[in-house]
């Protein structure tokens, strides 16, 4: 099953682009400032709400979203 990661890399220079912190782009996505800095801390996955929040704001879904297959699980 693919996962969906941030690429933190990407979104990171589309901070910067913008003179963003984080707490800043969680303001302009409409999401709390914790979700976001647990998802640009690679402890937890995005959801649907960051997606929409990051496209909502232009950002390039190549630039910002990894899909990575995952091994299947053997039974």
């Amino acid at each position: 099953m693919p996962i969906l990661r941030v690429n933190v890399p990407g979104v990171r220079q589309f901070m910067k682009d913008k003179g963003w912190s984080e707490r800043e782009l969680a303001l302009h996505m409409d999401l709390a400032y914790s979700y976001v800095n647990r998802i640009l801390g690679e402890k937890r996955q995005p959801g649907a709400k960051f997606v929409a929040g990051a496209l909502s704001l232009g950002m390039r879904i190549e630039d910002t979203f990894i899909i990575e297959d995952t091994p299947a699980k053997s039974q």
